[in-house]
């Protein structure tokens, strides 16, 4: 049987071609949405290799590190063993509801092609965060995308030559992507399907698992949303019923 796409891309090769400038900007801008570091607790869901993880932890921030991908947490723990990682399934948590915030960055929602699937990672989140929690959801900016679409993309990254060939589904909101990676003479070819979400969408699916969506922006440098952003954070909070 063929492993889930997720299995195979978020290896080696996309540790080594995923590259980054403004990583400084989105953990200023992470750390004005977490505010005071004390004795806060977060999970980094999809942490990779740990670039917002590792920072995070030096602002005094107690970050877990959550990741399917044995390869990228190698390459975290090679760069940093202060960060204490968990490697599972992202549907199920292995966590008590004790966290401050939940942190998903660069798009780690919406992996799964069973609905109910990538709704139980919205499920899993809410049940790991303490009540007043925070979820911050840093995805593509469906609308840009539509309006921009790129059907095809070259990268230039060390040795490596990177080609991506996309295609959009409109009616399953799905981006398709098939990447091709050049090193000299041989080839190797990766595939990635993501769901893509609407405001509107969010607000119903955060508020079927009672978290309420608190402030947009178009970016982790907290710039306004709208249609020329090409991303959409989202904040949202756990409802806490025992408040007054």
């Amino acid at each position: 049987m063929k492993n889930p796409w997720y299995i195979d891309y978020f290896g080696d090769d996309y540790y080594r071609f995923d590259h980054h400038e403004d990583t400084d900007l989105e953990v200023a801008g992470l750390e004005q949405l977490l505010g005071d570091p004390d004795q806060k607790t977060i999970l980094d869901l999809g942490c990779g290799y740990g670039r917002h993880s590792m920072p995070l932890t030096a602002l005094g921030y107690h970050v877990i590190g959550y990741d399917l991908s044995a390869a990228l947490l190698k390459h975290a723990r090679d760069q940093n063993h202060r960060v204490p990682r968990v490697r599972g399934d992202m549907q199920a948590l292995p966590f008590h509801p004790s966290f401050d915030a939940v942190l998903s960055l660069f798009t780690t929602i919406g992996y799964f092609e069973d609905e109910a699937e990538n709704f139980q990672v919205f499920r899993a989140i809410s049940e790991v965060l303490r009540p007043g929690g925070r979820f911050i959801c840093q995805l593509v900016n469906r609308d840009y995308l539509i309006r921009q679409f790129t059907p095809q993309e070259i990268h230039h990254q060390d040795e490596l030559i990177i080609l991506e060939e996309r295609t959009f589904n409109p009616i399953d909101n799905r981006v398709h992507t098939q990447t091709t990676v050049m090193e000299g003479s041989t080839r190797r070819q990766y595939e990635s399907v993501i769901r893509l979400y609407t405001v509107t969408e969010l607000d119903l699916l955060l508020a079927a698992v009672d978290l309420s969506i608190s402030e947009i922006y178009g970016g982790l440098d907290l710039r306004p949303f709208d249609w020329d952003t090409n991303q959409l954070v989202i904040v949202a909070e756990k409802m806490d019923y025992d408040k007054d």
